[in-house]
């Protein structure tokens, strides 16, 4: 049977079939790692991305195309983690740039919503790449733009772009020489794959489109905890309402006096709510009064693993907000003159809504966010993009890069001053890590073994040792050259003091004229972490 055009029913049901074909192979996405490191994520990601646009589809009582498709846009991008989830959510995010009174799409407009989704896509991350997920998408848009003209039946087009995308994944590794060297595809490439082949499995009728959507559970979902003695508004309340004729100015009038950090993002007939508050109920109980109340979401923030500054007024013409893991780094960075730090590193991306979240809770107008890893920072950019706050995200690509920035920020100067202090200081930085490979591979001309400790720099591996000691040693002598001063050693949860200090020791030998510092960073993800400056 032929099928001509894309109704609301029909685009919630391929989302969800998408969804759920990408959750059920995301352990085998998690494990293709370009380096030999146990940090996969991405099926992880993608999944839990998806996973909260069909929360958000599902939460739908208005349902028509524009309500689901902009239902599904906006809960993939505040549920969007890591690269492969913003890169999804801007996918989905173009298909409600056009649906304003449209019923159902046909095969032009879907051509034309790829189109615009490839654009956007490019431009949320941070240093687009070749042989990856964006690469996939690309190729598939244009394939299905170029069968557009000569074939109407949407059936025959996503087979069409099912064996578009498996060609282009099949090809990553030859555009990616890391790919090629670790014998993988692009994981993010095909994740977008499996979610092309869940909507293929549907319309097929392999699967049905009542089926069950998994989410992820025991992922960090509650980024954010203050101290008992600091909260005024215990409870971070979000939920959406759907009417007739929301007013968002009387929506505020009536929400202001339950609390603070109240942002409200949508249009007349749906809404979007964040509030702090202490009383959660009544929140809902006068939202009641402009509409539907659904996807309702209350945690208590003194359960949240992070701790705020408050003060009823601040000098401060900027707040900070990092992200980073491990307890010794929130430490330096709370020391350093951080207001907030979030969760988030290479195994555990926050989404755009925890980091509006931490945004919305400092106490300045002007916020710098230092989101340390690239992968994060795609997130970062589309959380400051929807909240009323000024902020700027500064590229900090390593905690030692976000370490170096924060230490150029003074209290005194305007928050654009201390964005050029902070952009200025990260170019002086070189950061690596040592870590142990999760297998046997051969990358960049070194032979790697599981178990092995390997050192990681500007994205290459530089040695493989037997010992961490050993791969710190090799590491920082192939990071260092002359006009550099000082070697810091963040040394991760597994690591003992003694066998840090008995490490800058060895270097402090090796180096002589160089400073050797050696801070607990605390992070589960690498045995150690080294910056040069």
């Amino acid at each position: 049977m032929s099928i001509l055009y894309i109704s609301a029913r029909r685009f919630k049901a391929i989302v969800k079939a998408g969804a759920d074909w990408v959750f059920q192979n995301r352990e085998l996405l998690n494990r293709i790692n370009v380096f030999p490191v146990p940090d996969g994520d991405t099926g992880s990601n993608m999944s839990m991305t998806l996973a909260s646009a069909v929360r958000e589809m599902e939460a739908v009582r208005e349902v028509s195309l524009e309500t689901v498709v902009k239902a599904a846009a906006w809960g993939a991008l505040m549920g969007a983690r890591g690269n492969s989830g913003i890169i999804m959510a801007q996918i989905l995010s173009a298909f409600g740039e056009d649906v304003e009174g449209r019923q159902r799409f046909c095969a032009l407009d879907i051509a034309d919503a790829l189109s615009r989704g490839v654009r956007k896509a490019y431009r949320a991350v941070l240093r687009p790449a070749e042989g990856t997920i964006l690469t996939v998408i690309r190729e598939t848009a244009e394939a299905f733009e170029q069968s557009v003209d000569t074939i109407g039946d949407l059936s025959l087009l996503t087979d069409a772009m099912v064996k578009s995308a498996r060609s282009s994944v099949e090809r990553t590794p030859l555009l990616l020489p890391k790919l090629q060297e670790a014998g993988v595809v692009d994981a993010g490439g095909l994740g977008f794959l499996f979610f092309l082949e869940g909507m293929q499995r549907l319309i097929q009728g392999t699967i049905t489109a009542n089926g069950p959507i998994h989410d992820e559970t025991g992922f960090n979902e509650n980024a954010l905890e203050i101290p008992a003695e600091q909260v005024t508004f215990r409870y971070c309340t979000e939920f959406i309402i759907k009417g007739a004729q929301i007013s968002e100015e009387a929506l505020k009038n009536s929400l202001a006096a339950m609390g603070d950090s109240i942002v409200i993002v949508g249009d007349t007939r749906a809404a979007r709510i964040h509030i702090h508050t202490g009383q959660p109920e009544e929140v809902l109980r006068r939202a009641a009064d402009f509409g539907t109340v659904s996807s309702i979401k209350v945690d208590d923030m003194l359960v949240q693993h992070t701790r705020r500054l408050v003060a009823e007024s601040s000098s401060k013409a900027a707040s900070v907000v990092a992200i980073a893991l491990g307890d010794g780094f929130k430490e330096l960075f709370y020391n350093t003159g951080a207001e907030l730090v979030l969760d988030g590193g290479p195994t555990q991306n926050p989404s755009t809504s925890d980091i509006i979240a931490a945004i919305e809770m400092t106490i300045s107008d002007s916020v710098i966010v230092l989101p340390n890893h690239k992968n994060i920072y795609p997130a970062a950019v589309q959380a400051a993009e929807r909240t009323p706050k000024r902020v700027t995200v500064v590229k900090t690509a390593t905690v030692p890069e976000g370490i170096s920035a924060l230490l150029a920020f003074v209290d005194e100067a305007t928050c654009e001053e201390n964005v050029d202090r902070m952009e200025a200081a990260i170019t002086n930085v070189r950061s690596g890590e040592v870590t142990e490979a999760s297998r046997d591979a051969t990358l960049g001309g070194v032979k790697v073994r599981r178990g092995e400790f390997i050192g990681i720099s500007d994205g290459k591996i530089r040695c493989s040792r037997l010992s961490a000691e050993d791969a710190v040693a090799d590491l920082v002598e192939a990071m260092v050259d002359p006009s550099h001063e000082i070697v810091t050693l963040y040394y991760g949860d597994s690591i003992a003091k003694e066998d840090a200090g008995a490490v800058s020791s060895r270097l402090q030998e090796r180096l002589g004229d160089k400073g050797i510092e050696v801070y607990y960073g605390g992070q589960p993800y690498a045995s150690y972490i080294v910056s040069v400056e």
